[in-house]
């Protein structure tokens, strides 16, 4: 009996592993490609299979592939980020697909980049504040540009529109999986749920905490009964501090930790609206997941959670409005049913087995194509 054939070798690459939405896909990624690909995936650090699978949901084991971690040799971040970067340059023509899991990097040859943030690059950083602008270049290094024979994928039409000008192909979209859409958790009857209003992720600047706090008190005081939930791990020391002074008696406003497997479900599962006030999300999968757990969410319009949330009644631009639209809904108890029925049903498009099939068939699409001579590599100058 002969051999099994030989699966072809990719090398994945994630700098730190936090518990966020980039993460989560950056694990069903690993799950997309470990049938077809013997995967070896390069990190600085932060690697957890059964931490990523309470966060995404997924099943990955640590047989899936191989880890090779970077340890520090300096306690300057963006030393550690030209360092690991270097490394990948130097790894990247010993495997035949090299993928970027969070933005682009330099690999010296073709490359498949997943794009899930507008910060990926300076010129677009500048809409997240200089903060995570700052962030991102210690945690990823010199601003790079993709290479035209590099394949980039963005998880929103919205991020994919902003990325075309740094990006000499085509950008394709492949919308994030949202492992909520496909299994939703426990859903209480509508009538059962909380009246109350859900923030939930990172508590960072470019969330915009205090902008939620502030519609929820104004359509408070025009008459609005439901309390304010803000779950999620704390963020900056500073931003921290003044989110705390807003909630300081407050009675109205709950704050819970991270929530995650069991608990995140039934807390999504048991409230009506849900609220993000990110002027520059590119995609929103807490947004998807309230949705697919019956929520209502309420985004500000012209943002990648358009792609989720499509009913006007839904959308807002300025905290007066958000307070209208949140204190209507409160009062119109068709209109709460038809929308949380509606986005529920919309949603099932981000179950996680669609984007698996789509970027596993990216992969062989990438691999099968003429590769194009190019320069070792080039950093971008260009201003932020």
């Amino acid at each position: 009996m002969s051999a099994p054939p030989k699966k072809p070798r990719a090398v994945l690459a994630h700098g730190i592993w936090g518990r966020g939405g980039a993460e989560a896909v950056a694990a069903w990624a690993i799950v997309a490609l470990r049938e077809r690909f013997d995967l070896t995936l390069v990190t600085r650090g932060g690697f957890d299979c059964d931490a990523l699978n309470a966060l995404a949901g997924t099943d990955l084991s640590p047989g899936d592939l191989r880890v090779l971690t970077l340890p520090a040799r300096s306690p300057i971040g963006t030393f550690e980020a030209a360092r690991f970067n270097r490394a990948l340059a130097a790894l990247g023509r010993d495997y035949d697909l090299r993928v970027s899991l969070s933005g682009v990097r330099r690999w010296n040859a073709p490359a498949l980049h997943l794009l899930s943030a507008c910060d990926w690059h300076p010129a677009l950083a500048g809409r997240t504040g200089p903060r995570a602008k700052l962030l991102r270049r210690v945690i990823d290094g010199p601003a790079l540009r993709p290479r035209p024979d590099d394949t980039v994928i963005a998880n929103s039409r919205w991020l994919a529109a902003a990325s075309a000008p740094l990006c000499p192909g085509r950008v394709r979209v492949i919308p994030p999986p949202v492992a909520l859409a496909a299994a939703p958790g426990p859903i209480r009857d509508w009538e059962a749920r909380r009246e109350d209003v859900l923030v939930f992720g990172r508590i960072v600047p470019e969330k915009r905490i205090e902008r939620a706090i502030a519609i929820v008190a104004r359509a408070r005081a025009q008459g609005f009964r439901g309390r304010l939930v803000i779950a999620g791990p704390d963020g900056p020391p500073d931003y921290m501090t003044r989110i705390r002074a807003l909630i300081a008696g407050q009675n109205w406003i709950e704050r819970l930790p991270p929530q995650s497997g069991a608990a995140k479900a039934a807390l999504l599962g048991s409230l009506r609206y849900g609220l993000n006030c990110c002027e520059v999300e590119a995609f929103g999968i807490a947004t998807a997941e309230m949705a697919a757990s019956g929520m209502i969410p309420l985004v500000p319009r012209g943002t990648g959670q358009d792609e989720i949330v499509s009913a006007p009644d839904c959308r807002f631009s300025d905290e007066a409005e958000a307070a209208r639209r949140l204190l209507s809904l409160s009062r119109d108890a068709d209109l709460q049913s038809r929308l949380s029925a509606a986005l529920q049903a919309d949603v099932a498009r981000f179950a996680p087995a669609r984007f698996t099939a789509a970027l596993a068939t990216a992969a062989m699409d990438h691999l099968s194509a003429d590769p194009m001579p190019q320069p070792e590599f080039s950093h971008d100058f260009s201003p932020a």
